[in-house]
């Protein structure tokens, strides 16, 4: 495994009370496998800075002097994380803090009609040294910070991936990819458009002569159920139900073996779908999250549900293999511009001494 550099500043990670157990980054980003949270999402801030994710405040105190500051992530019982932040903050150390589920619309659920979340969300953003955002739309100003002092504290750092990694790098020969992947796996949820990403796949795999599309089903025979009724939709045999969820290697062994991920997700979420993809060095196109919009500009959708110039693109993608070579480089050169492990790491050193220089 390729060794990533020393980071300027190890940061802790804290989800407090949470189902996630304590996990040591101190080697890097480790080796895919069974039972582990993969360094991905807020785990990442971890991971690229080689220090660790905690479910307690009190161990993250007592190995306060490991790190140069902490990120506590802010969950929809936000008192949970007023504690949290008061107990680190109170051992000395800088305390940022980040929404766990940090889409615009996820912030606005766990806000809206929950006056004791505010409140507590409002003392947050007094008391901490930071605010990360790792969305393009940033979390709301609420509460006695004015919003000057809150916007000196926020920061933006996208969700990293460890590019740099080859023990992370899960891509197969491009011979060995085909078809399309739908990205999303809920009908339930609205912001994910999962019924109209079905639909549009099934077009595509018309329009494109698709050997196989790919839906993971989540939602048991509630999901089953409404796969079979859209399976006409598709050409013969083409549609393929996967039930899920996968454990993360099988997820994206499957995934490295389609040659475009799709999806019209419009959560404004940081985008694990697309940085997956990244990770198989393959293609993900349709949705608003971060992760798309800095990695795959020109497909990532403006809410148009698809527009004509996406659509055309995602056609050349299937059928141009020269074409989608070069999709896929121009992906990886911009991604580790600003998603790999070596540019957190540098930003979120950037991030510490801007705040120890505020304090």
């Amino acid at each position: 495994m390729a060794s990533l550099s020393e980071p300027s500043a190890r940061l802790a990670v804290l989800n407090p009370r949470g189902r996630d157990p304590y996990l040591d980054y101190g080697d890097g980003p480790g080796e895919p496998g069974q039972g582990v949270h993969a360094p991905v999402n807020f785990h990442a801030y971890a991971a690229a800075t080689r220090g660790a994710f905690y479910d307690s405040a009190v161990k993250l105190v007592r190995d306060r002097q490991r790190y140069a500051a902490a990120i506590v992530l802010i969950r929809r019982r936000c008192w949970i994380s007023l504690d949290a932040v008061r107990i680190v903050k109170a051992s000395g150390l800088p305390v940022i803090v980040a929404w766990k589920e940090c889409g615009p619309l996820q912030i606005a659920h766990q806000l809206t009609g929950r006056g004791r979340a505010l409140r507590a969300y409002g003392e947050i953003l007094v008391e901490a040294d930071g605010v990360v955002t790792p969305t393009l739309d940033p979390p709301p100003c609420f509460g006695p910070v004015t919003p000057a002092a809150f916007d000196a504290k926020l920061f933006f750092v996208p969700t990293p991936y460890p590019l740099e990694s080859p023990s992370w790098d899960f891509s197969v020969p491009e011979a060995e990819r085909s078809g399309i992947l739908v990205g999303t796996r809920e009908f339930r949820t609205p912001a994910r458009n999962h019924l109209q990403a079905v639909s549009r796949a099934a077009s595509l795999a018309h329009e494109t002569s698709a050997d196989r599309v790919t839906v993971i089903n989540s939602e048991g025979k509630r999901g089953a159920r409404a796969l079979r009724e859209w399976a006409p939709a598709f050409p013969p045999g083409c549609l393929r139900v996967v039930d899920g969820p996968l454990p993360y290697r099988d997820y994206m062994n499957l995934l490295a073996t389609h040659r475009v991920v799709f999806q019209l997700d419009r959560g404004g979420v940081p985008g694990q779908v697309s940085g997956d993809c990244l990770l198989a060095r393959t293609v993900c196109a349709g949705g608003n999250s971060t992760v798309e919009r800095l990695a795959f500009p020109s497909l990532c959708d403006d809410g148009t549900l698809l527009s004509p110039a996406i659509r055309e693109r995602l056609v050349r993608l299937m059928q141009d293999d020269d074409w989608y070579r070069r999709a896929v480089e121009e992906s990886q050169e911009r991604a580790r511009e600003s998603l790999g492990f070596e540019a957190a790491s540098l930003r979120l050193a950037e991030v510490v001494s801007e705040i120890e220089r505020g304090r």
